[in-house]
């Protein structure tokens, strides 16, 4: 699929998960592993500027291995934490992958 710039989620589908981060390099990345990582789904993103919204429909995963193949370095998924204010959805966490997906 694809990964699109959209202005408000919220007005898109309540069914969004996924992360939000910081501006910068590691929410580039972020937004090329989510679109390796969910083949078939397309990956919304609003940019805030300090902040960006990386969401795909009711499932969200991104792979350790994914991002740090867009990084060029070595990334453990839990330093994605201090980068992370928040998220939607609710977060399965493990050292190679983190899963987040929409909980009614």
């Amino acid at each position: 699929m694809a990964v699109i710039e959209v202005d408000d989620v919220d007005l898109i589908d309540k069914d969004l998960v996924g992360p939000v981060v910081r501006s910068g390099p590691l929410a580039e990345a972020i937004i090329d592993a989510v679109a390796d990582d969910n083949p078939g789904r397309d990956v919304l993103v609003v940019d805030r500027g300090d902040y960006v919204r990386v969401h795909t429909a009711r499932t969200c995963r991104l792979t350790r291995e994914s991002l740090r193949r867009h990084l060029g370095a070595g990334f453990e998924l839990a330093a994605l934490e201090i980068e992370m204010p928040s998220f939607k959805g609710r977060l399965r966490t493990r050292v190679d992958e983190y899963v987040w997906s929409y909980d009614k």
